[in-house]
């Protein structure tokens, strides 16, 4: 057990300083040539569909002030539990490689209406959930995911912010709550979308939780060179990995999944944006 834990400990250290490397080597020099105009990024699909065209104002946040969580451990769930042990520590060993991905996303997300209600499935600790709650003052922002720890943890988060305008969920991705069928404006699914099982399953929930002008918006890793090169760090290192999809994958899967329009762009080197509309 203690070999185990100390083993752990130096994945998780490795799995830091390989985000960290990333950014600092590849986003931000990218993200320089992009402000000079020398970075293109290459597309799938029609052009991208920007923003998210209204908002169903607050609605389960009204309603639900604690974490609601699932009454037994679903089947499986020894799989989840590396997640409550890292919930944490886990902003500090991701968000120096998420936070320029959000940032992409949420200007894909651009124009966000104020009442805008919005879910982050998978929302770990609740870092993004949170920066999305302060974008839609007049709207809510719904923080699930299957690790209660994260859920707890994501809960804590908002509450020592002050933040009213959050909902807490513990949920399977591809088993929403009846409460989440057709509530939602938009979908935040960032980073998380290769730690599912099941893709089009995940997909098809997506479409349940919408309403009928919503919208999903997906990051993950996605051309095919950075699926490639990240496997083996991801499948030794990432807790609950299972797989990275390509741009071609995306479109295949939210096609499949019912949404009427499918766009995939790489706006970060190794960074594929799915965005859906119904």
């Amino acid at each position: 057990m203690q070999e185990h834990t100390v083993n752990r400990h130096v994945l998780d250290q490795a799995l830091a300083l390989t985000l960290l490397s990333w950014r600092m080597y590849v986003f931000e020099p990218a993200r320089a040539l992009r402000r000079l105009g020398l970075y293109r990024a290459s597309t799938l699909g029609p052009p991208v569909q920007r923003g998210v065209l209204r908002g169903g104002g607050p609605h389960l946040s009204t309603r639900h002030a604690q974490p609601v969580l699932l009454a037994n451990e679903p089947a499986g769930y020894e799989d989840v539990r590396e997640f409550d042990r890292v919930a944490s520590v886990y902003d500090t060993v991701v968000r120096p490689f998420s936070d320029p991905i959000v940032d992409e996303v949420l200007e894909l997300m651009q124009p966000l209406p104020p009442n805008a209600r919005i879910l982050d499935p998978s929302a770990g600790p609740g870092g993004s959930a949170l920066r999305l709650s302060r974008l839609v003052p007049e709207g809510e922002v719904v923080a699930a995911d299957l690790s209660r720890g994260m859920v707890e943890a994501a809960h804590r988060a908002a509450s020592a912010a002050g933040c009213r305008n959050m909902a807490f969920f513990q949920a399977d991705v591809a088993q929403p709550p009846e409460a989440f069928t057709g509530a939602f404006d938009a979908v935040f699914c960032c980073l998380s979308f290769h730690h599912y099982p099941d893709g089009l399953a995940a997909a098809r929930a997506f479409r349940q939780v919408l309403a009928p002008h919503g919208k999903v918006f997906v990051a993950d890793g996605g051309p095919e060179w950075f699926v490639k090169l990240a496997r083996p760090i991801s499948e030794l290192a990432d807790p609950g990995f299972v797989r990275h999809r390509t741009g071609e994958e995306f479109l295949q899967l939210f096609t499949e999944a019912g949404f009427s329009s499918v766009s995939w762009v790489e706006a970060l080197p190794g960074i594929g944006f799915t965005v859906a509309t119904v």
